[in-house]
């Protein structure tokens, strides 16, 4: 099974590095933006909804830590708050970017890393876990 974890991760990262600088920086000319929590032109609102989201993200882990028994728990529950962080917080910042710098079309780049995170989650629950 590490075999096709390994092929599988490879495959991924591959295409992800082929479809955003190849397809969208060089043949769609899309560059991309800052990538800061603090930065100019981040929403106060989106601001506040990623900290409540990193702050979840902190209690989800200490509950599994303190309460239940985390050696015991499949790889599943073990790695779905560090999922879910990433996909959250990337879809909030591709959502914020659709929204407020439509023009610019730099949410392509957040949508890409979604599903790529999302993938190597699904790879990871099939091989491993």
């Amino acid at each position: 099974m590490e075999v096709v974890m390994y092929m599988g991760l490879f495959v991924l990262v591959i295409s992800y590095f082929l479809f955003s600088n190849v397809y969208l920086k060089k043949k769609r000319g899309i560059k991309r933006g800052s990538r800061s929590i603090f930065h100019e032109d981040k929403n106060r609102y989106v601001m506040i909804l990623q900290g409540v989201i990193f702050i979840g993200f902190i209690y989800t882990c200490m509950y599994l830590i303190a309460e239940l028994d985390f050696t015991e728990l499949s790889l599943a529950v073990q790695i779905s708050p560090l999922a879910g962080l990433f996909v959250l917080q990337i879809v909030v910042t591709g959502l914020e970017e659709w929204v407020l710098h439509r023009d610019k079309e730099r949410y392509w780049y957040d949508w890409t890393e979604t599903v790529f995170v999302g993938l190597i989650f699904a790879l990871l629950l099939t091989t491993v876990g």
